[in-house]
């Protein structure tokens, strides 16, 4: 009867503890790639099969990583994601993707599934009300977790994202320098915190620029390009244009334009977007952006990940496409954004 392989034959054919082999599989531990090499081929030769279930079991945990947007096709969230993958697979974890579609409820049921398929942590951009209690919930089962560009406020927990109340202010800043004086803030659900920390910033520039904050136009909507183009409809049919408007996202940006140039009333209105996506550069005019950086967002919400799994990694956050500031829970990273001046804030072509 032919013999079953083990990984005692495997660590013995490379010439490593039995401890190393399964680390080195697992994708624990810190080894030189000579030795790495040696357990995958000694797994080649002798025909092993690693068994990531039953490791699994074991361990309590497995190398996934559950991740939660609430909105697969945002262009912003895309790029998040794409930071954030790439820091996990280059530390050998995987991503289970789910989306909330900003449903609380959604999100409950979802976490819970992925809490069953024992996850190793959980990224997530929190549903619009989301409850204190699901935080509380992850910290009793001290699951790692950290939260990506939304935060709860007055509930402690780890998290990365922008500084949106200095990004808010570089947009009213820049638009008073061009001598706008009516001024509207569209798009994004009321709710968000997100949202209401944009608002204040753009405030705090006009307050600071001698504008009275209150004469603000206020257009909650939809984060989303169909959502931006509604909004100019109601902008096309409520009076006379502000100056300038700032958008919560470059999506809505993509449609309020289209809704303004469409009746011909798009000549003199500036326009400021959110997050700066890379279709924001290709846009016509090209559109002036405040910059968040998803990718670079996404790296540093792996890093965070990592650390609290206590893989140690070393730092994964790509600093030269902007600065942090670590807020005193030694675990929260908060991001300056930056302003990429373009045409559609009424600046001069810069290419």
């Amino acid at each position: 009867m032919r013999h079953e392989i083990t990984l005692k034959d495997v660590a013995a054919r490379a010439g490593v503890s039995r401890t190393t082999a399964s680390n080195v599989m697992s994708g624990g531990g810190r080894f030189s790639e000579d030795t790495r090499e040696r357990v995958h081929r000694a797994m080649r030769e002798l025909g092993y099969v690693y068994n990531r279930s039953a490791a699994s079991l074991r361990t309590q945990r497995t190398r996934t990583v559950g991740v939660m947007v609430t909105h697969i096709a945002s262009p912003f969230h895309a790029e998040l994601l794409v930071g954030l993958e790439a820091a996990l697979t280059a530390a050998g974890f995987l991503s289970l993707v789910a989306t909330t579609a900003d449903d609380p409820a959604r999100q409950d049921t979802l976490v819970a599934e992925l809490r069953e398929q024992r996850i190793a942590a959980l990224a997530i951009v929190p549903a619009t009300g989301t409850s204190p209690g699901l935080l509380e919930q992850l910290a009793q089962a001290r699951l790692p977790h950290v939260l990506m560009t939304r935060y709860l406020p007055g509930v402690p927990a780890p998290y990365v994202g922008p500084d949106d109340v200095l990004g808010g202010r570089l947009a009213a800043e820049h638009l008073l320098q061009h001598g706008s004086r009516s001024f509207a803030y569209v798009g994004g659900s009321a709710g968000m915190v997100s949202r209401h920390d944009r608002r204040r910033g753009i405030q705090l520039g006009l307050a600071a620029g001698g504008m009275d904050p209150v004469q603000l136009q206020d257009i909650p909507g939809s984060s989303t390009g169909p959502g931006g183009l509604l909004i100019g409809k109601q902008l096309l049919a409520g009076g006379p244009l502000p100056d300038a408007i700032v958008c919560h996202s470059d999506s809505v940006a993509f449609g309020v334009y289209r809704a303004l140039r469409s009746s011909g009333r798009a000549q003199g209105i500036r326009i400021i977007g959110y997050d700066n996506v890379h279709n924001a550069a290709l846009w016509e005019p090209p559109l002036t952006s405040v910059a968040t950086n998803p990718i670079t967002l996404g790296r540093a919400a792996a890093q965070l990940i990592l650390e609290q799994i206590g893989d140690d990694p070393e730092s994964v956050a790509d600093d030269s496409t902007g600065s942090f500031r670590v807020l005193p829970d030694g675990l929260s990273r908060v991001f300056e954004p930056q302003l990429m001046v373009r045409e559609s804030c009424g600046c001069a072509a810069t290419w």
